[in-house]
């Protein structure tokens, strides 16, 4: 060395020193032109390290798990974000199935994880994902009697994603495993967001609260019995039937119009006179079935000259031949030919 000492790796390495990361030697791609050979960083990619971190983030152990089911299972959220950061730079789908047919969300729903619930939803992972057991993961957030990841999901979820009258593979909604395992928070969730409380399993036909009854669960008897809030009312097709005018009721029997002539006719009781435009008038004792009729409101209709001007000439009676005298009609001539 410059000044009599040894460099430290001299003690620890007696060979030559090579440099540690050496430049490749190629040739120049475009001989013809004489321009100097690129240097290596020019020529390498600048995504090739991320590429080799996206196959190690989604490589499966001989478990079918990658690294993110495994950071979602010790609960690391910072792994589980740089994780999920790789799968979307590497366009791969965040429902990647282990040998157990787990997917990331559902081992975050097992393991009670809400904030990597909402994480991975909101990422692109599907809430209507299945397991083995045929379960979304509505249906594993009410099975572990997790409220908080259930409303996690529902609020992270796209609108119309998540199907609550879904059925796992032994016909069960979501709102029959929250009632077989009694969670009341999770019950009253699904009923809030639409959950249908009537619905029946496949398998039996039984609604959510003939398993309770079933279950001798009597504090979920009495939750579903008096679980008639405002909004289950307004979410009730049956109501909102009723409110839009569509509710099942018998049709009122259509008025035939009368026929002219039989307008033209008057009971005994009634009679008629000519008034002073000479238009033919009901008199006051005229039969109370002769009312004029009433509109779809139940006020009364506007009678016929309502609309007719001021000026228009007054409508008369019309009659065939001329007036002979004062009131008194001449026939009409008879027709040539005629007797």
């Amino acid at each position: 060395s410059r000044h009599g000492l040894a460099r430290p790796e001299a003690l620890y390495y007696q060979g030559p020193l090579l440099p540690l990361y050496p430049t490749p030697t190629m040739a120049s791609p475009f001989p013809l032109l004489g321009l100097p050979p690129p240097l290596y960083p020019m020529m390498c990619s600048m995504e090739h390290p991320l590429s080799a971190d996206i196959a190690v983030a989604t490589r499966a152990d001989e478990d079918g798990d990658t690294p993110l089911h495994i950071a979602v299972v010790q609960g690391n959220l910072p792994a589980v974000h740089r994780l999920v950061s790789l799968f979307q730079h590497g366009g791969r789908e965040l429902d990647i199935y282990n040998n157990l047919r787990q997917t990331p969300l559902h081992l975050a729903v097992i393991t009670t994880l809400p904030s990597v619930v909402r994480l991975l939803v909101m990422s692109g992972a599907s809430p209507m994902a299945l397991d083995r057991h045929g379960q979304t993961a509505a249906h594993l957030a009410c099975e572990h009697r997790s409220p908080t990841c259930l409303r996690a999901l529902l609020d992270s979820a796209a609108p119309g994603t998540v199907d609550l009258e879904a059925r796992n593979y032994d016909g069960l909604t979501a709102l029959h495993v929250a009632v077989n395992t009694e969670c009341h928070e999770a019950v009253l969730l699904l009923l809030e967001r639409g959950a249908d409380i009537d619905a029946v399993d496949i398998k039996s036909g039984r609604s959510p609260l003939i398993h309770a009854v079933e279950n001798n669960s009597l504090s979920m008897v009495q939750l579903l019995l008096q679980n008639d809030t405002p909004l289950m009312v307004a979410r009730s097709r049956r109501v909102i039937d009723i409110l839009r005018g569509k509710a099942t009721r018998p049709a009122p029997a259509s008025q035939p119009e009368p026929s002219p002539d039989r307008s033209a006719t008057t009971s005994p009781e009634s009679s008629s006179r000519l008034s002073s435009n000479g238009l033919l008038s009901a008199s006051p004792s005229s039969s109370p079935s002769q009312s004029p009729p009433k509109d779809p409101l139940g006020f009364p209709m506007a009678p016929h000259n309502f609309f007719l001007s001021p000026s228009s000439p007054p409508a008369f009676l019309p009659f065939v031949g001329v007036l002979q005298a004062p009131g008194r009609p001449v026939p009409p001539p008879p027709a040539p030919g005629g007797s």
